[in-house]
């Protein structure tokens, strides 16, 4: 095995010799490169079409007769320097983007892009970027023996460390940080529109990854094409589909955060915002948009906040009673009452799973006993099962719009904490749809579930006011 050095003076000779270079140069040089690094077998290494890209070199990688890696070699000038990238907060460049998408056809895990200059090393599960490199110099630093073929037959590729969710979070902040101020400073959006935009554009990107609104016979990743046609070359007009994917959720699918809102539309319109914008959306890892990643982005600033951002729900046996009593005769009033001052977010999702569940279960309850009884009533008549049907309660005819509208409340005392549970209120409602847990056909509104925090809620009111006990002390 050579040492990484020859990988520098080989990747440094063909950009020297680059001007005379031609396509057999370029398969030369990716050879000599693979072989640098162990990769001779032809077994383990088979040269391997992409398409869409034909100019693009790839080798396939194998491991236990397993494809393991691709290594693409891109010509000179399509790869964008990853230090600039990673600096931004994107993971992927458009060329890096279009590779990792297309690697998913090999079904290897992991995919390694160079031009011979500038490389990138990404897990094509999880999108992550794990490693990369400016230079050759920086190469032979960064990635080592790594991509040697002893080490990725040892699992090295999988023992890469990870970033953890705090980074990434904070890498997501940031990058909604800066376009929120480009979009005040250089486009003199109103504060609150910027933010919204962001959360609309966080939504949709939540929805691209989980596809609730799928019509049948639409194409695979329909969403993702309508959000990304500045990384697929059309920046025209750009501004104009984003407006129009925006008012088809808010018409068509009652998604009252995409409401028509003037200013906001106007600064989108524009394409000089809208194309940049909706290109880095498009160039940013599916991991950056996961429910708790979202959430972990909101732990900065007030120290209050932070904590409400990693506060775990507490048992609450009140309220558990209250739910376990709940019958089908009192199940479509039953509601609880959050308060995100003292609860924190995560509070959300926890409560409004436990309601979900207890639909699921007394409806199950209430099919059982209709069928107990299905003896009994068949000779109904068209009207006689009608009027049986009507005696359903409406809690389990969509368990999530129900558990929106009647049987949860949260209290909010800022905006910010509006802002974060509605973001966080969508994205759980999506991810609940995607699993099964009711017919999507529109989203409930959510607005009417988040109230402003009252002076005393009436839990506080109750336990004030509750009678004492005979064998409490009352103090003077």
């Amino acid at each position: 095995m050579r040492t990484t050095s020859d990988i520098q003076r080989l990747c440094e000779s063909w950009w020297e010799k680059l001007a005379d270079s031609t396509r057999e140069d370029q398969h030369r040089y990716a050879e000599r490169f693979l072989g640098l690094l162990g990769w001779t077998e032809p077994d383990d290494v088979e040269p391997a079409a992409v398409p869409g890209h034909p100019a693009t070199l790839s080798h396939v990688m194998r491991t236990q007769g397993q494809n393991t890696m691709v290594a693409y070699f891109v010509l000179p000038g399509v790869l964008d320097p990853p230090g600039a990238i990673a600096k931004r907060g994107l993971d992927f460049c458009p060329m890096t983007r279009a590779l990792v998408e297309t690697n998913r056809l090999f079904g290897a895990p992991y995919a390694f892009i160079t031009d011979l200059f500038r490389s990138y090393l990404y897990d094509a599960k999880t999108d992550e970027l794990l490693l990369w490199a400016d230079t050759p110099a920086s190469f032979t630093s960064e990635f080592g023996n790594l991509l040697s073929r002893t080490s990725v037959q040892s699992g090295a590729l999988d023992e890469i460390r990870r970033q953890p969710r705090s980074y990434v979070a904070r890498q997501l902040r940031e990058w909604i940080h800066r376009w929120t101020e480009t979009l005040m400073t250089e486009w003199r959006a109103p504060e609150d529109a910027a933010w919204l935009a962001m959360d609309r554009l966080i939504t949709a990107r939540y929805l691209a990854e989980h596809d609730i609104l799928r019509r049948p016979g639409a194409p695979a990743n329909h969403l993702k094409r309508r959000l990304a046609p500045a990384v697929n070359g059309s920046t025209e007009g750009c501004g104009h589909r984003l407006n129009a994917f925006f008012a088809e959720l808010s018409a068509q699918w009652s998604a009252s955060m995409f409401a028509p809102q003037p200013p906001l539309e106007a600064i989108l319109e524009q394409d000089g915002v809208a194309a940049p914008l909706m290109t880095e959306l498009a160039l940013l890892s599916r991991g950056k948009f996961s429910v708790a990643t979202v959430l972990e982005s909101f732990n900065y600033g007030d120290a209050a906040e932070k904590a409400r951002v990693r506060m775990i729900p507490e048992e609450n046996e009140e309220r558990q009673a209250y739910l376990a009593q709940q019958t089908c005769a009192t199940v479509d009033t039953a509601r609880i009452e959050l308060d995100l001052e003292d609860e924190g977010y995560r509070a959300i999702f926890h409560w409004f799973d436990q309601l979900v569940e207890m639909y699921g279960r007394l409806s199950a309850e209430f099919d059982m006993a209709t069928m107990e009884n299905r003896d009994h009533t068949r000779d109904l008549d068209l009207f006689g099962w009608s009027e049986l049907d009507a005696k359903r309660p409406q809690a389990f005819v969509d368990r999530i719009h129900h558990a929106v509208e009647q049987g949860l409340v949260i209290y909010c005392t800022t905006p910010r904490q509006f802002r974060t549970a509605r973001l966080m209120l969508y994205l759980h409602m999506i991810g609940l749809y995607e699993k099964g847990e009711g017919r999507f056909d529109g989203f409930p509104t959510v607005e009417n579930v988040l109230r402003r925090r009252p002076h005393m809620l009436e839990s506080d009111r109750r336990q004030i006011f509750q009678p004492v006990r005979e064998d409490e002390w009352e103090v003077i």
